[in-house]
């Protein structure tokens, strides 16, 4: 291919061209953030013991629960600013965006009162299941990180805004630089022997992301999106019913995912202690890579969606269908060539010390090829804002895994019965989503199917 072909197919301004664009940028970026990942196990391994690392994972998990007490405003906001984009119309988009800051704030201000409250009776060597740390340095750790953690999904709106300006690089690129100028002082202090500290490391990771999402917020409501500034005075309660209302049906996905992702590591802890945490997350990472190359391929689609349905682009919205099915099968190939070279990899990765059955790796790069599958069919499904049918099946699916994952930790002695009951779940998705979606597009979808 020459290149004036392949820069002509960058080039423009439609839908396609910016997605393309916008697709490059990102896998450029979070590239970069896979590498950053995959020396993040061994140097957090180095500066913390196997067992610390493991209850580190496990509290970050737990924390991760809050996020979702924002009852799904955020991609509320997404889909809802996407439109206000398409229409050209900023006053209504300015509206949203203050709008969310002031429920997001209200909402947060309350979450982390209660959880102060809370903190000085919580016994976290029961929760985390470990006695080598004293709850007194657990609690001044997770008072710490959450407060943090809190402010985050305050300061991060400004992401939601480049998401639904179809610019998901820039969003890219604020986590990347956070992880990455985290990773670097990590790595400084391995070197001045200052090991071993999880309130350092727990300072360090979430306090450097908080003050990058709000220097990037500052300075992008003052400069590209000067028109979407929030405003006391732009808050509107009438708009808000409409960010509650949709946003809900977000909300029940979210705890669903919830329940089903970060659950596992607790019951990980619970049936198999900390350390087998650490060789699970190991394993989730390596076959979360390819996850994580499909959702950056995938991160402009949601809202090129959204606009492409307001605006009934039907011919767009099959034709690159077509072409992310036809993708999401060179990366099944793709997972099942990592299957068969994992202990491979992981003896060069991390060593020889840590062990990972390949019974857990094969579990996984199943589960990996799953969720590609089914990830373009969400995606559309997300865009069109269409969820019933797929709260439906989630709200099935959660007991089924909770279920399973009992029946299977006497099964194996491991972490794959786990990831095995996750996997379950997903089953009914992958016929009835691609379904959903085909009735949709040619306009056949009825009842709970276009809801």
């Amino acid at each position: 291919m020459k290149i004036s072909t392949l820069i002509n197919f960058f080039r423009g301004h439609t839908r396609g061209a910016k997605a393309k664009r916008e697709m490059l940028y990102s896998l450029f970026i979070d590239g970069i953030s896979v590498l950053i990942g995959l020396f993040y196990v061994p140097l957090l391994l180095n500066f913390l013991t196997q067992e610390k690392y493991g209850i580190w994972l496990t509290l970050t998990s737990i924390l991760g629960w809050f996020s979702f007490f924002d009852i799904g405003l955020g991609n509320g906001l997404r889909n809802k600013l996407t439109e206000a984009f398409a229409n050209k119309n900023m006053k209504l988009g300015k509206k949203l965006v203050s709008t969310t800051y002031a429920l997001l704030i209200c909402i947060f201000s309350v979450v982390l009162l209660i959880f102060h409250l809370c903190n000085f009776f919580l016994d976290w060597n029961s929760i985390l299941n470990t006695n080598t740390i004293e709850n007194r340095e657990l609690y001044i750790l997770t008072s710490i990180v959450f407060t943090f953690f809190i402010l985050r999904f305050i300061v991060q709106i400004i992401s939601v805004v480049y998401l639904a300006d179809q610019r998901p690089s820039i969003s890219k690129l604020i986590t990347t630089s956070g992880n990455l100028v985290s990773f670097l002082i990590v790595l400084i202090l391995t070197r001045v022997t200052l090991k071993g500290d999880l309130i350092l490391l727990g300072t360090i990771i979430s306090a450097i992301p908080v003050v990058l999402f709000l220097v990037v917020s500052i300075t992008s409501f003052n400069s590209r999106y000067k028109q979407l500034k929030p405003s006391i005075k732009e808050i509107d309660l009438k708009v808000s019913n409409g960010l509650v209302n949709f946003g809900a049906k977000f909300f029940v996905l979210q705890i669903s995912y919830l329940i089903a992702y970060t659950t596992s590591n607790i019951l990980i802890t619970q049936f198999y202690g900390p350390a087998e945490v650490t060789i699970y997350n190991i394993a989730y990472k390596y076959f979360y890579i390819p996850v994580m190359v499909y959702s950056i391929i995938l991160s402009p689609i949601w809202s090129a969606v959204t606009d492409a349905y307001i605006k009934s682009d039907y011919v767009w919205l099959k034709k690159t269908l077509k072409h992310l099915n036809l993708l999401s099968l060179l990366f099944v190939f793709g997972i099942v060539f990592m299957i068969i070279i994992s202990n491979w990899v992981y003896k060069i990765w991390v060593g020889g010390d840590i062990v990972i059955p390949f019974s857990l790796s094969l579990a996984l790069g199943l589960y990996s090829i799953t969720v590609v599958i089914i990830s373009p069919f969400s995606a559309y499904i997300n865009g069109l804002g269409k969820l019933d049918l797929t709260i439906f099946l989630t709200l099935f699916g959660v007991p089924v895994y909770l279920g399973l994952a009992f029946v299977f930790s006497r099964w194996f002695d491991n972490s794959t019965g786990i990831v095995l009951a996750v996997l379950s779940g997903q089953i009914i998705g992958l016929i009835a989503e691609p379904l959903q979606i085909h009735k949709l597009l040619y306009q056949k979808a009825k009842g709970i199917w276009n809801k």
